[in-house]
């Protein structure tokens, strides 16, 4: 399965152009930062209760827990710690950005000397292709799995009728994967955090209490306690090699999970707190952005993100087109983004693909306001009997998902659509949600890219040929768009922009599957206590990697 919808549980950001891989790979130099000798003091931040969707370096998935294993891992090739654009850039991690052979089919990777685990035991290709293998287990995969499934052998590794992937291969120094078909966006999959070396061995099921990045961390920081629903804590890995990139430099960051965001921000006004992980309240949003003397201590940045109403394309009745297309002219996006925090926490949207992506192409089809002549003409023309009642979900441990679901809720009313809203905490309506039998029928969510390439929004959330994908929330499965998607996830280069663009408009114009809301922005605020302050947009969340402690 390969899901990204949870990654996120905040207004996060937008405004930056993304690198696709239409743009060439570079190993280019990271800003310098401090030696290890260098590393000292101690953070505190703060999570929400739904944060944490799992401690197994195979299995993480939401925003959060991409921002830890930014912290607690090096993968295969990783992001630069830097902001904005620059922070996409793929340079190299344990191993140097591969070569590729054969037009497009076989991807080598030399690893790089000095990689070891937290415990100071090597890391080796052999490892890697574990650590590969075990995400992709039926047993513990939680998303991204699917990313590997044209490695040549996956069918029947994945089919259980194989116990290894022919398609990679291993030397004492090299790891090489062989496709079935190219694939215009590989070398991001192996960037994903997801893709976390394990060693050789590690059991083929979930391990959530935090052992595996306490032995086997790969990053700046390895895990020191984990208190399910109470507390994290990192510690600098003494044992990572500061030759495969300077990050790390403060000593230990605690994070207090169950910490709403309201208190949060009064707790980092009190220099009690440094940061926190979710979104801001829009109140806090608004009162920050006046308060001039706080102005060194907010940041705005850049989100490869959208925020939208998924509708469950094989539940009745927005199994008809015509009532998804009501519900996108129906809905007042202005007003929805106005819960969010105004312009100054996003854009409102009505397509795909994030404003802030090299795929993205401006068009417009359904309107920022309701159009509620043109939304009744098509529930009129859906002969659907109207009123219908359906439940609409959203998350409600982070600010604005439950605010927006009611805005929706008055929006549908008019149509003869009634609906009641169910929230719960991030990591339970995640479970219910991603679940296709559920059968949920719609819901408020938010979702950042796996990586900076169209593929990871269209192909990842929309796959017509996976409808019962847990990251296919609309359960899309029109049969006439699985050769778009196919052919548009092959291409490279201008070509692959192109696709996208191109499908990205068809499959809004003509299938309406979900409802875009608005691209969000990440506006954080931190105490004066913190230097070195980068938001990945590559993760999506913090990056631990490079905050200091003034």
């Amino acid at each position: 399965m390969i899901k990204k919808h949870v990654r996120g549980a905040g207004a996060l950001g937008l405004g930056l152009l993304m690198v696709s891989l239409a743009l060439p790979l570079t190993a280019g130099a990271e800003t310098s930062h401090a030696s290890a000798a260098g590393v000292s003091g101690t953070l505190k931040g703060a999570m929400s209760s739904g944060s944490i969707d799992s401690m197994d370096p195979n299995r993480w998935y939401f925003a959060v827990t991409w921002g830890l294993a930014n912290a607690m891992c090096t993968t295969l090739v990783r992001y630069a710690d830097a902001a904005g654009a620059a922070g996409t850039q793929l340079i190299p991690g344990t191993a140097n950005l591969p070569v590729v052979t054969d037009n497009g089919l076989v991807y080598t990777y030399t690893m790089r000397p000095g990689a070891t685990f937290s415990n100071g035991t090597p890391i080796t290709p052999a490892d890697i292709k574990y650590s590969i293998m075990r995400l992709m287990n039926p047993t513990l995969d939680t998303g991204t799995g699917g990313y590997f499934t044209n490695v040549v052998g996956a069918p029947a590794y994945l089919a259980g009728t194989s116990k290894t992937l022919a398609g990679i291969t291993t030397t004492a120094t090299t790891i090489t994967f062989h496709l079935t078909a190219p694939d215009g966006a590989f070398v991001y999959k192996t960037a994903l955090p997801t893709t976390c070396p394990v060693p050789v061995g590690t059991p083929m099921k979930a391990i959530e209490n935090g052992s595996l990045e306490q032995k086997y961390a790969s990053g700046p920081y390895e895990l020191q306690s984990y208190a399910p629903g109470r507390s994290i804590t990192l510690v600098f890995n003494k044992n990572y090699n500061q030759a495969l990139g300077a990050r790390g430099h403060v000593a230990k960051i605690i994070f207090t999970i169950g910490v709403q965001s309201p208190q949060a921000v009064l707790e980092i006004q009190a220099n009690q707190l440094d940061f926190q992980t979710s979104n801001l309240a829009t109140a806090d949003i608004l009162k920050l952005s006046h308060n001039s003397a706080l102005a060194n201590q907010i940041h705005q940045s850049s989100r490869p993100d959208i925020t939208y109403l998924f509708l469950n394309n094989q539940v009745a009745p927005l199994n008809n087109v015509d009532v998804r297309k009501a519900i996108n002219y129906a809905v007042n996006r202005t007003a929805v983004l106005t819960q969010w925090g105004g312009p100054l926490a996003g854009t409102v949207t009505d397509q795909l693909l994030p404003s802030n992506f090299i795929d993205y192409k401006a068009y417009s089809i359904y309107p920022t306001t309701p159009n509620l002549a043109k939304a009744e003409q098509l529930m009129k023309a859906s002969g659907v009997k109207t009123p219908v009642t359906l439940v609409i979900r959203a998350q409600n441990d982070a600010p604005g998902f439950m605010n927006i679901a009611s805005v929706i809720q008055s929006n549908l009313k008019p149509l003869g659509i009634n609906l009641q809203v169910v929230g719960s905490p991030n990591s339970v309506n995640s479970s219910f949600i991603t679940n296709y039998k559920s059968k949920t029928a719609m819901g408020v969510e938010p979702w950042s890219s796996d990586f900076p390439d169209a593929e990871a929004i269209l192909n990842t959330q929309l796959d017509p040929s996976t409808p019962d994908a847990p990251s296919n929330l609309a359960r899309f499965a029109d049969p006439a768009f699985i050769p778009l998607f196919n052919s548009a996830a092959e291409k490279s280069g201008a070509a692959r922009v192109s696709a996208y663009q191109s499908l990205d408009q068809q499959v809004m114009s003509q299938a309406a599957p979900i409802v875009p809301l608005f691209n969000p922005r990440w506006y954080d605020f931190v105490s004066a206590n913190v230097g070195g302050y980068v938001y990945s947009d590559a993760m999506d969340a913090i990056n631990y990697n490079t905050l200091t402690v003034k």
